[in-house]
């Protein structure tokens, strides 16, 4: 009896998901991140990320993604295409910081942060 009652504990349904980053808007200087059950969209200064599905997030509160990035704005004759690009930082309570790398070197690495429930300060252009 002792084993399939520790067969249905661990199979349970109750056991607790696996930490994600937490869904809803996070906005600080120059960046702002809308996370949804099925991504997360990055706005930054005259551009745009995003990652498909879920943020996972390290018992030490750490993650490391890939996705997208695109620049350019509304700007003619800009490079708007996409780049492969890392994601990666630490989440502590409702405060992330991330840097930004773009995967073909195009541009150089930048460190953000934002905090959950901020409006986002970016440029539009």
């Amino acid at each position: 009896m002792g084993a399939i009652g520790f067969a249905l504990v661990a199979c349970s349904p109750f056991t607790s998901p696996k930490p994600r980053l937490k869904s809803g808007g996070w906005g600080g200087d120059h960046v702002g991140l809308f996370v949804e059950s099925t991504g997360v969209s990055f706005l930054f200064d005259c551009a745009g990320g995003s990652v498909l599905g879920q943020i996972p997030i390290a018992r030490d509160g750490s993650f490391d993604v890939t996705g997208t990035y695109a620049g350019g704005g509304n700007a003619l004759n800009a490079d708007h295409s996409s780049h492969p690009t890392r994601y990666f930082g630490r989440v502590v309570g409702d405060h992330v910081t991330f840097t930004r790398v773009l995967l073909d070197g195009t541009l150089p690495d930048v460190r953000f942060s934002a905090d959950f429930g901020a409006a986002p300060g970016i440029i539009a252009c």
